[in-house]
């Protein structure tokens, strides 16, 4: 080698090469070679960008989906939230809302069983003659819209509780006292 030219030298690293530059003057010199670190990180942080934006969108696409697959967004039908039908409830004057929900949620898992998607029968309710009983499926009663099987359950409900005073509770206002608990 003349000592006209620089004599490079590269001893390689685990994630970079250092460099051992022999001046013409004798001087070493130690430098790195930062490219390749430099397209590693751009590359995982290209990557790391696109996984937060496509987590910052995922509640949307969760939101939506649980709404087309249950209940269509066009649907003048309840949300088949818990709040949802605890709301339909009290507006159908069911006694103690959060029991009939916490059926609704045992029966069908608020309306993710075969029953309560195909019959939209949240509750379990046999099939039985009443107005808002739109046919049979099996042995269930099939409804139109979840608000029919809420006023359905409004309905047996007040069937049952009727029958409790004088019958079942010694008490006469029995009935007027658990409706006084909402």
């Amino acid at each position: 080698m003349s000592l006209g030219s620089s004599l490079v030298r590269t001893i390689l690293t685990t994630s970079m090469r250092r460099r051992i530059v022999i001046n013409d003057d004798m001087t070493t010199i130690l430098s790195y070679d930062w490219k390749r670190p430099m397209v590693i990180s751009l590359c995982a942080n290209l990557v790391l960008g696109c996984v937060v934006v496509y987590m910052a969108n995922i509640p949307d696409k969760i939101n939506h989906v649980y709404h087309s697959v249950i209940v269509e967004e066009k649907s003048n039908d309840m949300a088949l939230t818990d709040s949802g039908l605890t709301a339909e409830l009290v507006a159908s004057g069911v006694v103690l809302p959060n029991v009939a929900v916490a059926q609704a949620t045992i029966e069908s898992g608020l309306g993710k069983s075969k029953v309560g998607r195909e019959a939209k029968n949240l509750f379990g309710i046999t099939y039985h003659n009443c107005k808002h009983v739109a046919g049979k499926y099996g042995v269930y009663a099939k409804y139109n819209t979840y608000k029919d099987n809420v006023k359905c359950y409004a309905h047996i409900q007040g069937r049952y509780l009727s029958n409790i005073n004088g019958r079942y509770a010694s008490d006469p206002s029995y009935v007027n006292k658990l409706k006084e608990m909402k």
